[in-house]
């Protein structure tokens, strides 16, 4: 596979871990200013994915190359990495600026130059949590910390951005805010998005496209070729429905009583359909 213009390809990667294979035959690129969502079940391999794209995994087979060479060196401003939304001790002694300062560039002095200054200002403009500079990160909600999460990962101008869950235990309102900020940062500053979820509408509203695992198994495409009952049947080897209920995707099938609390929706007539994560 070679695509010259793509800042990222994933290119016939096999990762095998614990005796089973977690990703096979993954082959995808991402073009500059592009938000590919990244869904699937548990265990699909989508943090694995993370893991391997960030050199923390070998893969088994396979290749991936970033702007055309084949290594990330450690330290390398190109990858631009966010985690999941975390609890933080509310007495941690550390304010949003220094915070979002460690995500520069390794460096021995303990002072920052007028240009680093700068670029944590920028971060936390683009990522609107400037008035967080001076407030410490234990005292802030989720949606506000991952905030400073994403200027901690952009502050070193990176050309792609990983997204592993950034949404995940925040409220509706933060996670839309987070993915609507991350979907215009990508718009305005050309940066290629890798953004994993579970929540399928969130991805289908912002992404340009969608990669969706399934164990050993994938498929990408836009939101409209990927979200449907005869694709996922395919990816799954089993039926797997789609449905569209106002503004709103379900996913899943209707075996049982059980709640799946990331494909748990309410309709605007405030009843509850309940469907399985598959």
């Amino acid at each position: 596979m070679v695509d010259t213009d793509a800042l990222l390809v994933v290119d016939s990667v096999d990762v095998h871990l614990e005796g089973k294979w977690i990703l096979r035959d993954l082959s995808f690129a991402v073009q500059p200013g592009e938000f590919v969502g990244i869904i699937g079940p548990n265990g699909a391999g989508k943090t694995t994915l993370m893991r391997t794209l960030l050199g923390l995994l070998q893969p088994a087979a396979g290749k991936i190359e970033f702007m055309q060479s084949d290594r990330v060196v450690s330290g390398s401003s190109l990858l631009g990495y966010a985690p999941q939304s975390r609890q933080i001790d509310p007495e941690t002694p550390l304010n949003g600026w220094d915070f979002v300062s460690f995500g520069l560039p390794r460096r021995v002095r303990p002072w920052l130059t007028r240009e680093e200054r700068a670029r944590v200002k920028e971060a936390m403009r683009h990522t609107d949590c400037f008035e967080f500079a001076t407030q410490p990160i234990g005292k802030l909600s989720g949606g506000q910390r991952q905030r400073l999460f994403l200027a901690q990962a952009l502050v070193r101008n990176p050309q792609i951005l990983l997204l592993d869950e950034p949404t995940a235990a925040l409220d509706p309102g933060a996670q839309e805010g987070v993915a609507e900020l991350v979907a215009t940062i990508a718009r305005t500053r050309g940066i290629a998005v890798l953004f994993v979820s579970h929540d399928v509408n969130l991805i289908a509203k912002h992404a340009d496209r969608v990669l969706y695992l399934t164990p050993g198994h994938h498929v990408i495409g836009s939101v409209e070729e990927v979200l449907q009952s005869r694709v996922l049947s395919r990816l799954y080897g089993r039926p797997v429905d789609v449905m569209r209920v106002g503004s709103k995707i379900f996913v899943g099938t209707i075996e049982t009583d059980r709640v799946d609390e990331t494909i748990c929706y309410h309709t605007e007539q405030e009843e509850v359909i309940r469907y399985v994560s598959v």
